[in-house]
Formats: C-alpha cells, structure tokens, sequence
C-alpha cells in the first residue's frame, strides 16, 4: 500500500485558484443523510476540487487532472488539505460513468498538523473492488475521528491489475472548516431550519418577518437594521459612533426594546446581569430609571478572564460612563451588586425591567442558560420586561457546544424555553430567525476577529451570531 503521508503537503494546495474553489463550493448538498444513526444531520457537504494537490498530474482513471504523467503509479484522485476543529470528516466521492472488470480503488484519509507536518496518527486504509462498485453504484463514504487544529485529504489510487475507467470525479466533504463550508452551513440553515414556520403552540409566535428596529421583534442582528435611521440615533444615545459590529447592535436593541415598551423613564427600576463595563447603565441612570448593575464576584474564579481583559464590573467607578449621565445622578441612581447568574439572590424583585448582553452563554450550559432567562422573570412586577441578547446558532439546530465556557443555543432552545414560559402564563414577543439578505449577512469573520463587518463569526466549526429574546412577565 502506498503511503502517502509522506509526500503530501498542504503548501501545493494554495496553488489551486479560489475562484475554481468558490465555484465548487456553490454545488454543496443542501442537507446529508447521517449514514450511522439515520438522522437528519444540519452539516452540509462542500464539493471540493478531486485533483487540487497533485496539481497538472493526470489521473489514471479519469484522465483529468492534468497533462503530465502521474509519478505516483495508479493515482486517482489527491484533495487539497481541509481544516478541522474536531468532530468526524466525511468525504463523499462519486465516480461517474465508472466501468471496471478487475481491480480495487486504495483510499487514504491522510492528515496534517498546524505546522503541515504530516500526523503522527497512521492513515487508515480502504479498499473498495472496483468491479463492485461498477455494478452496484458509483459513490464511497470515508470518514474519521479528525483533531482539532489538523486538515486532512483524501486520496485514492488504483490497483496495479486494474482496468477501471470513468467519466468524471465529483467529492465533497463534511465536517471541514474551510471558509466555504461555513457559509454553506449558513446557506443551508437559511433554507431549511431558519425558514421553517412556528408548529402547534408556535404557530403565532414564530413569525416570518424581516428583523428591523423600527418595529422590533424578538430577533437576530441584520446588516438593514444596521442602515435604518433609527440606529444611528441609537448608538449616538449610547455614545458610540455607529459601526458594523455586532455588540452594537445588541446595546442598541435593547435599548430600543425597552424604549419600545415604555420602560425607560424616571422611577423605572431596571436589573442588569454582567454588565462589565458596558454603558447601557449610564444610558438608563440618565433617562431617570434606578439600576441595579450586577457582575460576577471579583474573587470568583469565573472572573479571572473578564478582570485580566478589563471586563469585569467590580464596582460603579467602573461602570460609570462619563459623557452619558451626569455623575452625580449615575452614583445616586445606580447600586452596583455582585451576583452569580446562576443563582440569583431572592432579594432582588420589583423591577420593571432587565437585561443582559451576551451574558448567559456564559454559565456553563445551555439548560444554566435557558434556567437563568426563566429565572429573571422572578425579579420583576407582573408586566415587567426581561430583554437579553446571546449567541444564536446559524449553522446547526442539532450539532453545538452545549457545555462549556461558551455555549452556542440554537433555534430549538429557544423554541423549547418559549413553550415552558408561555404555559406558565408569561408573554414572549414574537420571533423571527431572519438572518438578513444582504451580501454582508453572508460576511463570515474568522479568528482574529475584526473591529467592523463583524455580524456573523466563526465559533469553532459554526457560524454565529446575536440574537434577542424578549419576554412579559405575566400580569
């Protein structure tokens, strides 16, 4: 068998044009099959280029390829190199018009680490008889266990006593991560699951509406609600110019909701959870409402990363916004409150409204997550509004991060917190999970992200976004 491992090098694979690439990307599978459980799986498969490595070579059971003669004898097909974060690749090859009598066809999945060394986990091998797979059906599946930070490709080559031909080499690939393949997620999730209309219970709350400011919904952030006349007056309320970034969008949404419902006026008692040092409290203390900002406990191990990055709301010195509230009104208005978003003090009740800014991804889980929404509902009047931002999931309502320092809730989290809320009498405002129309909502940031342009971004292998949910406590 010959080992490819060592004479594979992601470098060659740069050599291919991105536009050859793009074009191939656009005849991604809409949605796949999984083979093991049967399921339907929400990764989506990504054509990729069948002779990209080996570059000019020509195949010896297509004849594409190339002109020149292969030097590796019965070479089919060679990949480029596919990024990982971990979780099962997949690469589907089909081999179109193949006729053969004899023969099998070897197939490597062959890995590199962050360096392009090849990895030190020996490549599994597959043989497939050719003769077979003429008679029975014309496409292969193989798959491994990848490593995060690792790429990987598949090759194939032929048998010395074969006789195989065929008419053209089509192969996709599932689970990588390559720009491509997150805005073929994207593209896909846009189709299937984020289009799909409200069912039983949340036929009249899952709407099909576009996302705007004007008249706000429970919704995610858009590049148009970015452009409407009423963001520039928000953001300018918050003291910041306006920008494409995402985080704007969330303090400007909630601004705007509770300006929306009427909460923001002298005497309103408003809640905020981690609300490091982020303005909206100055921005409240000034429109006259009493605040009470709460943040993780500075002597919380939690709070290590947000106090060496500066983002910690220890006490009001550091909450305080010059410039958005006269001073003495903000240290007159606002109480500052260490609490834990997982166990918040029965105390603190009677308020008109809360919120939080991507905050309660935070807590460990998503059912922490979920609780911790159900759970500011304690803490206001009948009437009272709760409006809290996070991560939304635009690739997947199956596969995430459901544990862990970050999580990522997807549409059906959100569906299942609906139902438990609304059976206890509360009102969530209406949802709607468009995720805009613009070639900038198809924009996708990638790791180190960028200071504007930023509405949707790489989270390991999903695309993300913010989202706000906004709920009635029940009068």
């Amino acid at each position: 068998m010959l080992d490819t491992t060592s004479i594979s090098s992601p470098a060659a694979a740069r050599s291919t044009p991105s536009s050859k690439l793009r074009t191939l990307a656009k005849r991604a599978w809409a949605w796949w099959q999984d083979a093991s459980t049967g399921s339907r799986s929400d990764e989506v498969g990504v054509a990729i280029e069948p002779f990209c490595f080996w570059h000019g070579q020509r195949s010896a059971l297509t004849g594409q390829g190339g002109d020149e003669p292969s030097l590796i004898a019965g070479y089919a097909f060679h990949t480029g190199y596919v990024a990982s974060t971990g979780g099962t690749i997949r690469f589907r090859v089909r081999l179109s018009g193949l006729k053969a009598t004899r023969g099998k066809l070897i197939v490597n999945i062959n890995a590199v680490d962050g360096r392009g060394l090849a990895s030190s986990r020996k490549p599994k091998v597959h043989k497939f008889s050719l003769r077979k797979l003429a008679e029975s059906g014309d496409v292969i599946e193989v798959s491994e266990l990848a490593r995060a930070n690792h790429s990987y490709a598949v090759v194939g080559v032929l048998s010395e006593d074969s006789d195989a031909q065929a008419d053209a080499i089509a192969i996709t690939v599932i689970g990588g991560d390559s720009n491509e393949a997150l805005i073929s997620r994207l593209d896909a999730a846009r189709d299937g699951f984020l289009a799909a209309p409200g069912e039983g219970a949340l036929a009249n709350l899952i709407i099909d509406k576009q996302a705007t400011l004007a008249d706000p919904v429970s919704q995610m952030c858009t590049a148009h609600q970015m452009h409407e006349p009423i963001f520039a007056d928000l953001v300018a309320r918050l003291g910041i110019g306006p920008s494409l970034h995402r985080k704007q969008w969330e303090f400007a949404y909630i601004l705007r909701m509770l300006d929306f419902h009427d909460k923001l006026k002298p005497g309103s008692r408003g809640l905020g959870f981690g609300v490091g040092i982020e303005p909206m409290s100055s921005v409240f203390a000034a429109a006259g409402c009493e605040v009470v900002a709460t943040d993780l406990p500075e002597d919380d191990a939690r709070a290590t990363v947000w106090n060496e990055t500066d983002q910690l709301g220890s006490d009001l010195e550091r909450i305080y916004s010059p410039g958005l509230c006269d001073r003495d009104a903000f240290f007159e208005r606002v109480r500052y409150r260490p609490v834990d978003m997982n166990a918040i003090p029965a105390d603190l009740t009677g308020f008109d409204f809360c919120w939080s800014s991507c905050a309660y991804e935070h807590l460990g889980s998503i059912k922490a997550g979920l609780d911790f929404i159900e759970n500011t509902l304690k803490t206001l009047k009948p009437g009272g509004i709760s409006v809290h931002t996070t991560e939304l999931n635009l690739s997947s309502n199956d596969n995430t991060l459901d544990h862990g320092s970050t999580v990522l809730f997807r549409r059906r989290d959100f569906e299942a917190l609906v139902k438990r809320l609304t059976e206890q009498g509360h009102e969530v405002i209406p949802i709607t999970f468009d995720s805009g129309d613009t070639e900038l909502d198809r924009v996708i940031d990638l790791p180190p992200y960028t200071a504007d342009s930023h509405l949707k971004l790489q989270l390991l292998r999903w695309v993300s976004t913010s989202f706000g949910l906004v709920v009635r406590k029940a009068g």
